[in-house]
């Protein structure tokens, strides 16, 4: 039996008390409200309301039936890492920042920026984040050995977008070859909203920018030699207008989380170079050691030598949307 969420006990202040709602009962008369929402389903859809979490344990309201029950959410493509008291101690510093910032605007003096356009500067934790993250590179070349940088993002669709457009740059300025602007995308790939984003769909026009590849499809026998003289033919016929090949080593909902037989992507990584491809690995789904492997990046556990990688979601801890590429 799912544990029963009481927000009853939750302490308002005295601005909004009289006018507070409990969480529960606000969301069993929600049903006409999803009318009016549109996103991953239908408008008009009633979707079950998120009540609480904990790791991937959801405890979920039905706005039909007013009743509460837990669920497994594996699949999900959720957020998180860490859940608990570890996720407690990651968000800290970030809740605790928060709150000095309300502190300060309350008291209508300078407060510690909680967002702010690149333009106007950066974040004070950025340098933290990165020399956090440099340990963690995706590469074998020590850090001090690489020239490398990071684009900030606020979700997995715009890094890779970011990651496609910094590897077509490099090409330009390495090469001076400027025509090689396409984009190589799994047959069976998500990379996004597929309206306006690489991937394998386009429900609304055509992608003019990408081409499909051949690649395994989940329940189904991987007939590798078969696999590779497809990914030749499409190299024969496509190779001279490619500048990036892009590749989930592990798939996410597209293809039920299938990871790719190591050495079949060794080999599609390997072929694309020799043509001069740049390599992206998009491991927003699996990336941040979510793969198993024991390194934060799927790439380098298999040693795949990617020009760039992205990485998102579990990056913010589950606080918010954040995504990474580098």
């Amino acid at each position: 039996m799912a544990p029963q969420i009481d927000f009853s006990r939750a302490q308002d202040t005295e601005d909004n008390k009289d006018n507070s709602e409990t969480s529960a009962s606000s969301a069993a008369r929600s049903v006409n409200a999803h009318a009016r929402f549109a996103g991953r389903f239908p408008a008009g859809t009633t979707q079950p309301i998120a009540l609480a979490k904990n790791g991937p344990r959801h405890v979920r309201l039905d706005p039909n039936t007013s009743t509460q029950s837990e669920i497994l959410s594996v699949g999900l493509a959720c957020s998180e890492c860490f859940s608990g008291p570890r996720l407690a101690k990651l968000l800290r510093p970030g809740f605790e920042y928060e709150m000095r910032a309300m502190e300060q605007l309350a008291l209508g003096g300078y407060a510690p920026p909680l967002s702010i356009h690149t333009s106007g500067g950066v974040p004070e934790a950025l340098n933290d984040f990165v020399e956090a993250l440099e340990p963690h590179l995706p590469w074998r070349e020590s850090p001090e050995d690489l020239d490398w940088c990071l684009s900030l993002q606020i979700e997995g669709a715009s890094a890779v977008w970011a990651a496609v457009d910094m590897l077509l740059q490099v090409d330009i300025i390495e090469t001076g070859d400027r025509h090689r602007k396409m984009v190589a995308v799994g047959a069976q790939s998500y990379h996004g909203p597929p309206a306006t984003s690489f991937g394998a769909r386009s429900p609304l026009w055509n992608k003019a920018y990408q081409v499909k590849y051949p690649v395994p499809t989940a329940g189904s026998p991987v007939d590798e030699e078969l696999l590779l003289r497809e990914f030749d033919a499409f190299l024969n016929k496509h190779g001279a207008d490619v500048g990036v090949l892009l590749v989930e080593p592990q798939w996410g909902s597209s293809q039920a989380a299938l990871p790719w037989p190591e050495n079949l992507l060794k080999e599609y990584v390997r072929r694309a170079k020799l043509r001069g491809i740049r390599i992206l690995c998009d491991e927003i789904m699996c990336g941040l050691g979510r793969h198993g492997k024991g390194t934060l990046f799927l790439s380098d556990a298999w040693d795949l030598d990617p020009d760039a990688v992205t990485f998102g979601k579990s990056v913010a801890g589950g606080g918010y949307p954040l995504s990474r590429a580098v």
